[in-house]
């Protein structure tokens, strides 16, 4: 399949922290072009009527207004951007709501960046395959858009060969034991008794699951030496209760 081009994102949020999130984790997503970010319904369909949009963030509280407003305005469109719900409504028919008028996905605040990327890139790969004229419709195509992808660091199997579930969560509990912001390889091991090289796998297996941080530099004798800080404590402890 031919790479796609850049999806274009709008932010409909009125809480300034909350913005400010969203558009840090778009960022941390390749081939996300934020377009516009807005504070009301108003300024948001300016937008879309000005603007091409792949993909709206739309939150429901939103003053006075309610952010279904704009989905239901959207489906008398020919072409009807994806939707992805942001927003502290559960309430059941609000919930109802949503799914009878086919919105992408539906995250809860507070929210978690992989769930947040879980949604965007199922979003952007949901438009993509509709888009490649080329794509017969079986039933793979069809599971690419209706089965939403499920993060490995929520899957057990997910763990990469050679890494056991027992050990990571000896490495977690270190980790969340430490006081010190950063640390290192050396002191991870010297709380589990592992040896380095095993404790540098689990470490850089949570760096790449962007729950740690990883920085090295080269000593005197040439010798990387690595550290660590921890980017989010409570999601290294959910991941250490769900092991």
């Amino acid at each position: 399949m031919p790479k796609s081009t850049d999806t274009r994102v709008l932010v409909v949020e009125d809480d300034p922290m909350v913005m400010k999130l969203n558009v840090e984790y778009l960022a941390r997503i390749e081939h996300m072009q934020l377009v516009a970010r807005c504070s009301d319904l108003t300024t948001a369909r300016v937008v879309l009527d000005r603007e091409p949009v792949d993909l709206v963030l739309l939150d429901v509280y939103l003053g006075a207004r309610n952010g279904l407003e704009l989905v239901r305005e959207l489906q008398g469109q020919a072409v009807v951007p994806e939707i992805i719900l942001i927003t502290a409504a559960s309430e059941r028919d609000t919930i109802r709501e949503a799914r009878r008028l086919g919105v992408t996905d539906y995250l809860i605040k507070p929210f978690e960046f992989l769930r947040f990327r879980d949604a965007v890139l199922s979003a952007r790969r949901q438009r993509d395959v509709l888009d490649q004229p080329g794509n017969d419709i079986n039933q793979q195509l069809l599971d690419t858009l209706f089965r939403a992808p499920r993060s490995d660091m929520r899957r057990p199997s997910g763990l990469p060969k050679g890494l056991t579930l027992p050990s990571l969560v000896q490495v977690i509990d270190a980790i969340l034991s430490v006081s010190e912001e950063h640390f290192s390889t050396e002191d991870i091991a010297g709380l589990t008794g592992m040896s380095r090289v095993s404790v540098r796998k689990y470490l850089k297996y949570l760096a790449t699951r962007e729950v740690l941080e990883e920085t090295f530099a080269y000593g005197q004798i040439g010798r990387p030496s690595f550290t660590y800080m921890c980017l989010d404590n409570e999601r290294l402890e959910q991941l250490r209760r769900s092991e």
